[in-house]
């Protein structure tokens, strides 16, 4: 049950572009503070809520040195909280006795002083938090973080994976043993990372003794977590960094007969740094990846091909555009073809699709 039991503030940030004639562009959004057993936490929130219509949870966390605000100033994610719908929670990790934040990630990084604090907990504790006073989508629930927060965000897969829908890691990794991870169930993971890191190496690295796997090594190491098979696939190259010319950032893909909810992903920035220049694409691209990577699929009718809950007018002018072909989108029967028969199940399946529970 959502209440209000928050100090809340009206978040406004409003772009105003260099021509006089040009409209400025305002996207809002409303900042509460959770009380927390560590202090107060930021939780940025559409203006509006419906309790009767769960939102997505996206926890963000800071890297070594870092903190929440900083954070979220470099990922930017709250500017896509109203549009896209969902709650972004933006905490802080403890200091060490040189006053620098950190997460009790994985033992590569970063409990330099051996507090040893349950970051883990904490964190479970803070989602638990989150879900007793808003509507949450428990299908909906994703980690995301910058190097030591993306080591974490690992660490959050590995222990939480009953209620941990995806993560999304930059310049961070995941466990070097794979006995130390556990995970109960799929997850669907993203690594991202840049060629020229010289903090977190794309290709791994060590701290002293202790090692942590590179990028391509983090995405495998999930891929058989998730008892998915070897076969990669690429998408479609993403111009992420501003600093880079074109379309910088490949994208390698490990989904194929994976345990339910589970997958992962590589989205490689060539000549990248540890702390990649964004552009305006990262933060709604990011957040997509999120959303679309939930627990279970929202809708279970095949027919609804455009994904918008609904099989109608738009679904049906779009299978006759496919008739005849060997299309896999269309073929609902799946015989090669696509002909009367994936038709009469299309209108079969008219309406308002179901949702899962």
């Amino acid at each position: 049950m959502w209440t209000m039991t928050h100090y809340t503030s009206i978040g406004i940030v409003a772009f105003a572009l260099s021509m006089v004639s040009t409209p400025s562009i305002a996207l809002a959004y409303e900042t509460d503070q959770l009380q927390t057993s560590r202090g107060n936490v930021q939780l940025y929130r559409p203006a509006e809520i419906d309790p009767d219509s769960p939102l997505p949870l996206i926890l963000s966390l800071h890297g070594f040195t870092g903190n929440g605000n900083e954070h979220e100033n470099y990922f930017k994610l709250r500017n896509q909280v109203d549009s896209k719908q969902f709650l972004l929670c933006v905490p802080n990790g403890l200091q060490d006795p040189q006053g620098n934040r950190f997460w009790n990630a994985t033992d590569a990084c970063c409990d330099w002083f051996f507090q040893q604090p349950d970051d883990s907990g904490y964190l479970r504790g803070l989602i638990d938090q989150v879900i007793s006073e808003y509507p949450v989508d428990m299908d909906s629930i994703h980690v995301t973080g910058h190097s030591n927060g993306g080591f974490m965000s690992y660490r959050m897969a590995c222990d939480h994976a009953d209620i941990i829908s995806s993560v999304a890691s930059l310049a961070g990794s995941t466990y070097n043993d794979l006995s130390d991870c556990d995970p109960s169930q799929a997850v669907h993971v993203l690594q991202i990372h840049g060629t020229n890191d010289t903090a977190i190496d794309y290709n791994g690295g060590c701290f002293l003794f202790v090692c942590y796997p590179g990028a391509r090594e983090c995405i495998d190491i999930w891929s058989g977590y998730n008892q998915c098979t070897t076969q990669e696939t690429s998408g479609e190259n993403l111009d992420l960094d501003g600093s880079i010319s074109g379309a910088e950032t490949m994208v390698t893909i490990l989904d194929q007969e994976c345990n339910e909810g589970g997958s992962s992903e590589l989205w490689t920035i060539q000549n990248g740094s540890h702390g990649p220049s964004f552009n305006g694409n990262f933060a709604p691209v990011l957040v997509d990846w999120l959303l679309e990577h939930r627990r279970s699929p929202e809708f279970t009718c095949a027919s609804d091909f455009n994904e918008d809950g609904v099989t109608d007018g738009e679904d049906l002018g779009g299978l006759i555009s496919a008739w005849g072909q060997d299309s896999q989108v269309h073929d609902l029967d799946a015989d090669g073809k696509v002909d009367g028969v994936d038709l009469s199940l299309l209108l079969a399946a008219w309406g308002d699709c179901e949702a899962d529970d």
